[in-house]
């Protein structure tokens, strides 16, 4: 990763954390800063975001890999808002977007006078010279599923101008400066990431997700997605050691045994790492960040990569392609 050497156009509001917790938590964040040093940019996600007014934005389903997923997503929430109205007007309005994005890539429409645009995040891991950073002893890590319902699931309000602990407040600075190394992606990848640098300077870290990575021939690599907790990180590798890996691969007995025994072990003493048949895994903290600018947060770049089409016009292309039949026609009446 490499940095931009330029002073942020941007303010940061430092709040010191004077509580117990509080003080446990930046020491915590120090430490460990110290231990994993070297910051990786992930894949980027997607969701959308509704303006609030004042700089602050209401984010949604931040957990998309495409912005056409999170165009689909957004459309779906719009029309279930339009199922639940009884506001001929805004029916009308919901109805007219509905089929807009249904048919064309728009990354960002209006409803109700609110603004409602296509968001795009970036993705960091620390790194030492174990791997990648595994959970903290002060991250929150409740064991049972429904101990997650006060976790922010992909929602949450964004506002830049907020202040933050100083652990936090470093972190954003070093990730605000943060873009892609020009030898490891396309040249409009990395274009774009030294664009955003400029274009974005301000930020809002979201809260902290969990990951499982599998060390895979000397390096780490992404197992699972990101989810809201270290527990539901193992509990989404025990189901996969359970149910998922004696399908995919051609196990023994014995094999599928020790996925089992591995699976129980998660269970019963909730691991950070684990190893079973000469496979490594870890579950490690993944930090997302959301870039804003005066006018708001980040959109999709030109980048990314987007390669499915809107449904109606993905539906038209393959009707033209002779792939999907006509839509069945009402026969006339009879006169």
């Amino acid at each position: 990763m490499s940095h931009d050497e330029r002073q942020l156009a941007a303010v940061l509001r430092v709040q010191p954390r004077t509580d117990p917790v509080g003080a446990v938590t930046e020491d915590d964040a120090a430490r460990r800063a110290a231990a994993y040093p070297l910051v990786r940019i992930g894949a980027p996600q997607f969701g959308h975001a509704i303006d609030l007014g004042n700089g602050q934005w209401q984010v949604h389903d931040l957990e998309n890999d495409t912005p056409q997923q999170a165009r689909d997503t957004l459309a779906g929430r719009l029309r279930e808002q339009l199922a639940d109205t009884a506001d001929p007007a805004l029916a009308a309005e919901l109805t007219a977007i509905d089929r807009l994005l249904d048919w064309e890539k728009v990354d960002q429409v209006e409803v109700a006078g609110r603004e409602h645009r296509i968001v795009r995040a970036d993705t960091f891991a620390r790194f030492g010279p174990d791997g990648p950073e595994p959970p903290r002893p002060t991250d929150p890590d409740p064991r049972q599923a429904e101990e997650r319902d006060s976790f922010p699931a992909g929602n949450m309000v964004a506002d830049p101008s907020a202040p933050t602990g100083p652990a936090e407040a470093a972190l954003k600075v070093e990730l605000l400066t943060a873009h892609y190394p020009r030898a490891g992606v396309p040249a409009p990848v990395y274009d774009d990431s030294i664009a955003a640098v400029h274009s974005h300077p301000n930020g809002v870290l979201l809260p902290t997700r969990y990951a499982v990575a599998e060390r895979v021939g000397g390096t780490w690599q992404p197992f699972t997605h990101a989810i809201d907790t270290p527990q539901h990180a193992r509990d989404t590798l025990a189901f996969s050691f359970r149910y998922v890996q004696p399908r995919i691969a051609q196990l023994t007995a014995e094999q599928a045994a020790a996925y089992e025994q591995a699976a129980d072990h998660l269970d019963a003493t909730r691991p950070d790492e684990i190893t079973v048949l000469d496979r490594h895994f870890r579950i490690t903290r993944v930090e997302t960040l959301l870039r804003f600018s005066p006018e708001g947060p980040e959109g999709p770049r030109p980048s990314d990569y987007d390669p499915d089409p809107p449904p109606e016009a993905h539906a038209a292309q393959l009707r033209a392609q002779g792939r999907l039949p006509e839509p069945d026609v009402p026969p006339a009446s009879a006169t």
